[in-house]
């Protein structure tokens, strides 16, 4: 009988911890015992290039093909969850837009200097907009391009041809002229002015590779400006201090002209790399010149010189309290020149490591157009299943939003607007499969709208955001039935 008793006990015993077990699965979120997990805000771009056409415009002297391709682009970028989008508009000293300052871009119409009929970056803004990105201009500070290239009358090189070396048969800007810089400087101003940019972009060409030469310095042959504005420097120093001062009047201006507009470079992701082309990314980092930096570590992880790892620690290391994002080679994938990349593994850990690295805020794909490749879209599809808010970049320009005041009508979620609000960030909540009083955050939508559809079953809450990308704290949790 005793023995009965005692079983009995126990299936008791069993069956109660059972329940307590599987009753958590079962119980709504409770604010007072359970636990919401954030997930990391991170930027996520591709870059998209106008040079030689490689990405964008495929057509010329089109204006309704180039606006359908580049559609095409932007939703394209929008499905992989992308929050900001880099193109390139100043490739060659010449312009996506209307300037008076360079000449139409020949990637347009085939010819430097042609009209093509409308406004491709102002297009473009409205449209990354639209699909909730940022737009990121992109322009190189000196390269005029090949010498092959025939310049359009108002070229400014042609205007001015005492600005222009030679070197490697391509044509750039000398870097130490001050006109020079007062010209990009002018060229910078015109579209923060113009236009409504969410980022100035400078990428890693700044002096040719090869300029930098101990047996023949004046290889690229600015001999003449460097005596007459060297300084008694030598010509190593003046020329990494040419491209210091510029990036910090650069920054200046930026920061002067359109405060919130970011001041992004993207050096190469050897530092060694960037300082043969006079370009110190500490020295940028140490001034707060730029809002981000994005080396571009386009390695495998386990190369001899350039291992992936190293690189990304490096810069995570070397942050000096400015965000870092890592540009990836999504072009090297399933070249067979580049073994390491035959499989969507290495991109996998890469953008593993980039999360789990707490000052790298994100990653840059280059290029667009290898993403559209169908076994790295699917993966990168699956990789950003959700939205996710962009990190906080640069200087604060206004106060955390407090956090909105959500209802629930049916399956309408709905709130009103928060002061400082630029958009509204909505995520359900996924409970964790081992820890059942913590909730997993998921983005559903970054949106500027005042409501959003529920689904019946799942738990929500909305955060409201700025224009610095400056998050609330979460509104009250509420469940759809």
């Amino acid at each position: 009988m005793k023995n009965y008793k005692l079983i009995i006990l126990l299936l008791l015993v069993i069956a109660v911890a059972c329940q307590k077990e599987e009753e958590p699965n079962d119980m709504p979120y409770d604010p007072a015992k359970d636990k919401i997990i954030m997930p990391k805000k991170e930027i996520r771009a591709a870059w998209v290039s106008t040079v030689y056409n490689l990405d964008w415009p495929a057509t010329k002297n089109n204006p309704d093909a180039q606006k359908s391709e580049l559609l095409h682009i932007l939703d394209h970028c929008r499905n992989l969850n992308f929050n900001a989008v880099i193109l390139q508009i100043r490739p060659m000293a010449d312009a996506f837009y209307p300037s008076a300052l360079e000449p139409w871009s020949q990637y347009l119409t085939g010819a430097q200097g042609n009209d093509p009929g409308y406004d491709p970056l102002q297009f473009a803004i409205e449209e990354a907009h639209k699909r909730g990105m940022e737009f990121h201009a992109w322009l190189n500070p000196y390269r005029i391009g090949p010498t092959s290239v025939t310049l359009a009358p108002t070229q400014v090189a042609l205007l001015n041809p005492s600005w222009v070396v030679t070197f490697n048969d391509a044509r750039y800007f000398n870097p130490g002229i001050p006109e020079v810089v007062e010209h990009l400087k002018k060229v910078v101003k015109d579209i923060l002015t113009r236009y409504e940019v969410d980022a100035i972009h400078f990428d890693d060409y700044f002096y040719p590779s090869g300029a930098k030469s101990t047996s023949n310095p004046f290889g690229f042959n600015d001999k003449s400006a460097w005596e007459s504005n060297g300084g008694g420097k030598d010509i190593h120093t003046w020329r990494a201090d040419n491209v210091s001062k510029m990036v910090g009047e650069v920054s200046q201006l930026i920061r002067s002209t359109k405060p919130g507009v970011l001041f992004g470079i993207s050096p190469s992701g050897r530092r060694e790399n960037s300082l043969d082309l006079y370009a110190d990314p500490f020295i940028w980092l140490d001034n707060k010149w730029v809002d981000y930096l994005a080396p571009q570590i386009y390695w495998e992880f386990g190369h001899a010189t350039a291992d992936f790892g190293t690189l990304a620690n490096f810069w995570n290391n070397n942050a000096r309290g400015v965000p870092m994002v890592i540009g990836i080679a999504s072009y090297k994938f399933k070249d067979p020149t580049y073994p390491a990349f035959g499989a969507t593994s290495q991109f996998d850990r890469q953008i593993n490591l980039v999360r789990e690295s707490p000052n790298l805020s994100g990653c840059f794909f280059f290029r667009e157009k290898f993403l559209e490749n169908t076994e790295l879209y699917t993966f990168m599809k699956n990789k950003y299943p959700d939205k996710s808010v962009l990190p906080v970049m640069g200087a604060a320009t206004q106060s955390t939003p407090a956090k909105p005041v959500v209802t629930l009508n049916g399956t309408t979620l709905s709130w009103a607007t928060v002061t400082n609000a630029s958009k509204y960030a909505l995520y359900w909540l996924e409970r964790d499969p081992v820890n059942n009083r913590e909730y997993h955050a998921r983005c559903q939508l970054v949106t500027t709208d005042l409501k959003a559809t529920a689904v019946a079953g799942k738990s929500y809450f909305v955060t409201a955001v700025n224009a610095d990308n400056a998050e609330s704290l979460p509104s009250e949790v509420v469940a759809a039935k």
